[in-house]
């Protein structure tokens, strides 16, 4: 039996908000309604076509077999009164990923699909279901939820941007060199398949020590084969990921490139892309082009839509990849920033005790090895205190500042503190950014070491 704080994770609850709206979990018989309604949501303009991507994507996710949610993990607003058009007015689900935060696990719960029928918005629908998919995940123990979305709109339910997402750097197919007369090409590309996980995994892996992760999203043997065979029972349609093997001259296996299924427009988007070490990158680079800018002259394009000629290629692979150096300004002259992962922490004493060992390896590595005593920071709806004792964290918790001689030797709003937390930015980047965040000598010390900066390279799947 579920305590009352947790009833709204249960698949039976349901919630009247009034004028007919009811919340609840969806289930598999609301698979349809609930994709027709996402592609008319994310329709790129009121008189296109639904978003038939995202109409994919949600039938997929419905059917029972997603790797990162059942059906019932859609929290739903339906109207019961609507005489026409879809009764599934707004709804958000449920994803879970494994992660480990310098290599100590932990689960993101990470709500997706987020929609509310415009006629709807403004009525506090997504609060309410943010409550459920925050309960159920809590229910089931995630220390953290985190959401790629859109500008601002997740900080009103206690999110804040906390790691990097995507970045990009771009190259006009005018750019690519041309192959020398007689020349043959030294790449090309096979669909990756079940027998090629081995070596997807292999090359996943290579990447997280490349880039020094801090936060890193583990991918399952079971998420590539869904992802390169489940598709082929139903059909190409189907097809949510494009996982293509690079092949050398020698015929071996170098690397492997992820694109959309469709090209959208007149950019080809290569999403992940990572090659074996030994490899000769600045080699094979003008190669690489040659294939990809072929690979996607001949790509389908979306149904129903007027697609623009390919002209462009561009690589989404983080704030820095050796693609990039090798390619620099004269081939890839576009360049986009990175934009970041919403991440929430609904209780960061119990997330920093969870990560208690990356924390006193920090301080073992530092001047201030074997340190005891305590760190107390004032967070403003109240305090957060550390308590080490010869090196190791005897506890965090949430500590009630006492309203004199409180010690505190440092102060930051909670949300502004996850982006030290996660090595998104330092106590002293925060300190020159917002005048209600400080620390004195010790605070600034203490937290620069127990939270470095370091970037965190987190695949959106």
């Amino acid at each position: 039996m579920l305590t009352t704080a947790f009833k709204a994770a249960e698949a039976s609850y349901r919630r009247d908000l009034g004028d007919g709206l009811v919340l609840r979990w969806a289930t598999a018989q609301d698979a349809e309604r609930l994709a027709q309604q996402v592609g008319h949501v994310f329709r790129h303009k009121a008189d296109a076509p639904p978003n038939a991507h995202l109409q994919t994507l949600v039938r997929l996710m419905m059917r029972g077999n997603f790797p990162h949610m059942k059906p019932g993990d859609y929290a739903v607003v339906e109207d019961t009164h609507r005489q026409q058009g879809n009764p599934l007015v707004a709804g958000v689900s449920l994803w879970r990923h494994q992660c480990d935060y310098e290599g100590i696990p932990f689960m993101l719960g990470r709500p997706e699909i987020v929609f509310t029928d415009p006629e709807y918005r403004k009525r506090g629908l997504i609060r309410a279901l943010f409550e459920m998919i925050h309960t159920r995940s809590a229910q089931e123990g995630h220390l953290v939820q985190g959401i790629t979305g859109i500008p601002y709109f997740y900080r009103q339910f206690g999110y804040e941007y906390a790691f990097d997402l995507e970045g990009m750097r771009g190259t006009y197919l005018s750019l690519i060199p041309k192959t020398k007369e007689g020349e043959q090409e030294s790449l090309r590309l096979q669909e990756a398949d079940a027998t090629d996980i081995p070596l997807l995994q292999k090359l996943y892996a290579q990447r997280r020590t490349r880039t020094n992760s801090m936060v890193w999203m583990h991918i399952s043997d079971d998420y590539w084969r869904y992802q390169l065979e489940d598709w082929k029972q139903y059909g190409p349609e189907e097809r949510l990921a494009n996982f293509q093997v690079i092949i050398d001259a020698q015929g071996e296996k170098i690397g492997y490139v992820h694109m959309a299924t469709r090209r959208r427009d007149k950019v080809l988007g290569i999403w992940d892309m990572e090659i074996a070490r030994g490899t000769n990158l600045a080699a094979i680079a003008p190669s690489l082009l040659r294939t990809l800018q072929a690979y996607g002259l001949q790509m389908a394009t979306t149904e129903g839509e007027k697609t623009e000629p390919l002209s462009e290629i561009h690589f989404f692979l983080g704030r820095n990849h050796p693609v990039y150096n090798v390619l620099g300004q004269e081939l890839a002259p576009r360049e986009q920033p990175p934009y970041a992962w919403y991440v929430r922490v609904p209780d960061i004493a119990a997330f920093l005790n969870h990560i208690a060992p990356a924390l006193e390896q920090r301080l073992e590595n530092s001047e201030r090895a074997g340190y005891t005593g305590e760190l107390k920071l004032d967070v403003y709806r109240g305090g957060l205190k550390l308590v080490f004792e010869q090196g190791k964290l005897n506890g965090a918790e949430n500590w009630p500042v006492p309203l004199y001689d409180a010690e505190v030797q440092g102060g930051c709003p909670p949300l502004p503190f996850l982006q030290v937390v996660f090595g998104y930015r330092s106590i002293n980047e925060l300190i020159t950014i917002y005048p209600d965040v400080w620390a004195n000598s010790e605070g600034r010390t203490l937290l620069n070491i127990l939270f470095p900066t370091r970037p965190s390279v987190v695949q959106a799947l």
